[in-house]
């Protein structure tokens, strides 16, 4: 089994200056020896020998920084481990554009390996380094990706591998504009009676045909067209329609099932 499977962290080999170490029965161990310091998943730290044998410093000044730190903090558990947790975007988050999101890395961690967390969790372990950043998630596409890509960018000076952590647009959902509804009526034509409940609808389809004006049919309908033959007119004028996003109708099926 490789050391690396035995402990939570390796760091090492080194080798061993005279009188450095010593065995568990106070016999030394040899200069020039490999040593490693390890960290095991109960957070005890300590030095090994090339087998696993746990040997120990003769001279405290040989303590890390970490040994230190856990002789101050004699109450360090493995439930201070964060859990990773990704936000549920809402209504209400959407409509105030932005959330506040928070990412931590686990400070002995070979892989060094982030993880998104409540934002709330935010400095409740000593063992891990943090980062914040406020993410947009509605508005403009293109800003919206270059305001998040500048918060990544900041985010990675604070911690490493934030750069290309996350997709600039996640959770971006695009609004619906004008020209996207009208796009949208001019796709459904195809099953479309050629009426609409409401004259701004029938309008917006006219529009998009070259068409101004409505007219209203017998059952209160409205179609596209100050008139009626306006409307027709239109379709045969063309072979076919194309709309903003390049779907193409042949207005030959446009009147298929139009009922006239």
């Amino acid at each position: 089994m490789a050391i690396n499977d035995e402990f939570e962290r390796v760091l090492g080999p080194y080798k061993s200056v005279k009188h450095q170490f010593v065995y568990q029965d106070g016999y030394p161990l040899r200069e020039d020896r490999l040593v490693y310091l390890v960290y095991t998943k109960d957070k005890i730290e300590m030095f090994v020998d090339v087998d696993t044998q746990p040997i120990f410093a003769k001279n405290p000044s040989d303590k890390t920084l970490f040994s230190k730190y856990k002789e101050a903090k004699d109450n360090l558990q493995r439930e201070v481990y964060l859990k990773s947790s990704q936000p549920i975007i809402t209504d209400t988050m959407r409509k105030k554009n932005s959330i506040g999101r928070s990412f931590a890395k686990y400070l002995l961690d070979v892989d060094k390996s982030i993880i998104e967390i409540d934002t709330g969790l935010v400095g409740s372990s000593d063992v891990y380094t943090y980062v914040s950043l406020q993410w947009e998630i509605s508005g403009i596409k293109e800003n919206v990706q270059k305001k998040n890509t500048e918060s990544l960018e900041v985010a990675e000076e604070e911690m490493e591998g934030m750069r290309y952590y996350l997709d600039p647009l996640e959770f971006y959902i695009g609004e619906e504009t004008l020209e996207s509804k009208k796009q949208t009526l001019l796709e459904r034509l195809l099953h479309n009676p050629h009426t609409y409940g409401h004259q701004s609808d029938a309008s917006n389809v006219g529009s998009a045909l070259g068409l101004s004006g409505t007219h209203t049919m017998p059952d209160g309908s409205v179609m596209p067209g100050a008139t009626h033959q306006q409307y027709l007119n239109s379709l045969r004028r063309n072979n076919q329609i194309t709309t903003s996003s390049g779907t193409s109708i042949p207005t030959r099926n446009l009147r298929r099932n139009s009922g006239y």
